[in-house]
């Protein structure tokens, strides 16, 4: 009878010690790895991402108005000075949208298309202003003029953000 009672009380505290006890759920917030807060780079990276998004959809609207008729050139230009223009800005549009996509998901190897990005805006940007320069539209004071200028200076400060931001992204030891 003693060894009975020796037994059972062993038999107790292992069930004791091996039963199912049921836990506090955690909340889904306590549940999910906590986040580390965003880099600059980082958060520079989203802003850049979403301004291309912009900027490719603004292109897409320009042009899309100047095929429907909408909008109007403000010279006498052919259909062949149209379709020359449109493919550099069909090749900002495609790679803006990639590089905006690459930069939003957090591609490490983002840095290298946001450079193409980069040199396109740079070069369409200085392009537009040398060719209002040659063409003498900046003593015109039509607010299509005034407009074109404007739009070609905020190009060119987004080309240069965008070579900026590669060119740290590269630097960077981690990438981007």
């Amino acid at each position: 009878m003693a060894t009975e009672r020796g037994q059972s009380s062993q038999k107790l505290v292992y069930l004791r010690d091996h039963t199912l006890r049921p836990r506090p759920r955690a909340s889904r917030v306590d549940r999910r790895p906590p986040t580390p807060p965003p880099s600059d780079l980082a958060v520079e990276a989203i802003w850049l991402g979403r301004s291309l998004l912009v900027l490719a959809g603004f292109v897409l609207v320009y042009w899309t108005t100047l095929a429907a008729g909408v909008g109007q050139a403000t010279s006498d230009e052919t259909w062949r000075w149209t379709v020359s223009h449109s493919l550099p800005h069909l090749f900002l549009v495609t790679t803006s949208a990639i590089a905006a996509r690459s930069l939003l998901r957090g591609d490490p190897h983002s840095s290298m298309i946001v450079a193409v990005v980069a040199g396109a805006l740079i070069v369409l940007a200085l392009e537009g202003i040398a060719r209002a320069a040659i063409g003498g539209s900046f003593d015109d004071s039509s607010l299509t003029a005034h407009t074109d200028v404007l739009t070609r200076a905020v190009t060119l400060a987004m080309g240069i953000w965008a070579a900026s931001f590669a060119i740290r992204a590269e630097r960077r030891p981690g990438g981007s």
